[in-house]
């Protein structure tokens, strides 16, 4: 085989073998509220990620009383893949923390989580008042910072 064609193969395999760069949901959101506004919905500018890189969402819910943190982060991960994985925690009454994060790379913007509305809707797993009580609001809009 002449070196040229050889040469050729190679550019061919190196340029079919690259992963394409994803373009993920991406900002990010810290705020506390008042139990009463949840739950939030949101929007999000969009990255382009480096090569082989994924896109995740994670929202973590703390609620003291009838306070609430909110923690929004979407972007690009080197982490792998993870599905979604919803973690509760509890301690006594009027202290929760709900968390909710993803790791994906099936097509650009797989991170599409828009809303609290799942993890402030699930069932307690211990009967006490707080979050996943499913308590009505009436929600609130927020666009993550960029």
């Amino acid at each position: 085989m002449s070196p040229a064609l050889q040469l050729a193969l190679l550019g061919t395999t190196l340029m079919l073998s690259r992963v394409q760069a994803l373009i993920c949901q991406w900002g990010t959101h810290i705020s506390v509220r008042n139990v009463s506004e949840l739950p939030l919905e949101w929007s999000s500018g969009q990255q382009t990620c480096e090569d082989g890189w994924g896109c995740q969402d994670t929202l973590i819910l703390i609620e003291n009383g009838e306070k609430v943190n909110v923690l929004i982060s979407k972007g690009c991960t080197p982490m792998a893949d993870q599905d979604v994985l919803i973690r509760e925690h509890r301690a006594g009454p009027g202290i929760a923390i709900l968390s909710y994060t993803h790791v994906c790379r099936q097509k650009d913007n797989c991170n599409s989580m828009s809303t609290s509305l799942p993890l402030w809707t699930l069932p307690s797993t211990t009967g006490v008042r707080g979050l996943g009580r499913g308590r009505g609001g009436r929600g609130r809009f927020c666009h993550l910072s960029a």
